[in-house]
């Protein structure tokens, strides 16, 4: 069986942008030029022009990307070869998208009705959220791709903001000196929160989720973690009996996390459907900082004193970088000792020192680092790829449900969609870095 590692597939988009999202079939472009595009992903996919034998394993590298996690195909060794050599094939050169293809395939383009430039945007619930220094506002995305041009907008906050990352019907917000503050985005009653939410006051950089809870990254501070609970709700009772008065009361709805349901590789189904979600009562615990975090299992028995280079946290881990090697924690949300939550997984010694990390994200098939010089990803396998030359913006997407595998990178002439698919092939229980499947 083959053991060597897989190339990411890369796609060249041309065109000046400035953000882009993918979401249920539709790749949203964010123009240079204070323009919205809409392209229909799916029909451009059907319509790229590559060999009869490899149209299957495009459509898991850039439409499907979690159906082959867990697959029981998976088990026959010589089905697997098959399935890696056609891979290795299809990334062999990359996939440029000819002008003729992108305007046949562009759905609608437009003057862009949301703030610009923003500093962060996010699809949930099939709604678009963006944030910037004048606020927080969205639109619908739940609309036929013929009728996006009639999209209508509206401003939920004045709050200004530098990173936003949406899940269990919430908002998770950092919006700097201001701090890291929480939004509910579900429908409202008397008792839910109608303006931003604030958790904690220090400097807050980047935010992103892990489970119910919420790591806030700064670069002026010390980074920390914001513990929250999901407590079932109880039938027939207010929900303020179930916290002490005592409690502080960061309390609303939010869904369920649910596993995310495998499909059988051998089958092209179409789009998964997004259900509304059942919903039960989060609420704030406490806050743990990096320092307390990581020193429980330090060890050389040093003290974290100093603010690492960057430290940031997504979905079942936390990453601590130092000038040699990136410390590890996994986060266990079940856990109610104090000592149990954070588990040490040990450290990956880097092949080289890091310049300046300007930022930093994770996603299944491993992380990313922005640097001076370019991005520098790690992937799961322990493969180091460059991407050298500054990216005017660049997001990963652990939340989707079809393009976990996908980095964007926007350069000033062009977007480069990478597809990573040697993550299907790595045992995500023993994997360091990132995020193991199952744990969305």
């Amino acid at each position: 069986m083959q053991t060597s590692t897989i190339e990411p597939l890369k796609i060249i988009i041309p065109g000046e942008y400035y953000d882009s999202q993918i979401y249920d079939g539709k790749l949203y472009l964010w123009g240079a030029n204070s323009s919205i595009s809409v392209l229909n992903w799916n029909g451009l996919v059907e319509n790229i022009n590559i060999e009869d034998n490899l149209k299957l394993v495009l459509k898991f590298a850039i439409q499907y990307g979690d159906d082959l996690y867990n697959n029981l195909l998976f088990q026959e060794p010589d089905i697997k070869d098959i399935i890696l050599t056609k891979f290795k094939k299809l990334v062999k050169n990359p996939i440029e998208i000819s002008h003729n293809l992108l305007v046949n395939h562009t759905v609608s383009e437009k003057d862009n009705p949301l703030p610009f430039p923003h500093a962060d945007s996010s699809i949930h619930y099939k709604t678009v959220y963006v944030g910037s220094q004048s606020g927080i506002s969205h639109f619908n995305s739940n609309s036929q791709l013929d009728e996006f041009s009639k999209i209508k907008t509206k401003k939920i906050s004045d709050l200004p903001v530098l990173s936003l990352s949406a899940s269990h019907l919430t908002l998770a917000l950092a919006a700097g000196s201001e701090g890291l503050f929480d939004y509910y985005i579900g429908e409202k009653s008397n008792d839910k929160q109608h303006e931003p939410r604030c958790i904690n006051e220090h400097n807050s950089n980047f935010v992103r989720w892990l489970y119910p809870s919420v790591f806030s990254s700064s670069y002026f501070d010390e980074s920390y973690f914001a513990d929250f609970k999901i407590t079932k709700k109880r039938k027939n009772k207010p929900r303020e009996s179930m916290i002490s008065e005592n409690q502080p009361r960061l309390l609303y709805n939010t869904e369920i996390t649910r596993e995310i349901e495998n499909l059988d590789a051998s089958i092209i189904t179409s789009e998964k459907v997004e259900k509304q979600p059942e919903t039960d009562t989060r609420y704030f615990q406490k806050l743990f900082s990096v320092n307390e975090i990581f020193e429980t299992f330090d060890n050389n028995n040093e003290k974290n004193n100093q603010i690492p280079e960057i430290t940031w946290g997504t979905h079942d881990k936390i990453y601590l970088v130092k000038k040699d090697h990136i410390q590890l924690a996994k986060c266990n949300p079940t856990k109610r000792n104090e000592k149990q939550k954070f588990i040490d997984i040990g450290s990956v010694e880097l092949e080289k020192t890091l310049t300046e990390i300007i930022s930093a994200d994770s996603s299944f098939f491993g992380i990313v680092l922005e640097q001076d010089d370019g991005l520098l990803i790690i992937t799961s396998m322990g493969q180091y790829i460059s991407l050298p030359g500054e990216p005017i913006n660049w997001r990963v997407f652990p939340n989707s449900k079809n393009y976990t595998n996908q980095l964007h990178v926007i350069y000033e002439d062009s977007i480069h969609i990478y597809s990573f698919n040697h993550d299907f092939f790595v045992n995500q229980a023993d994997k360091k870095i990132g995020i193991s499947f199952g744990k969305k």
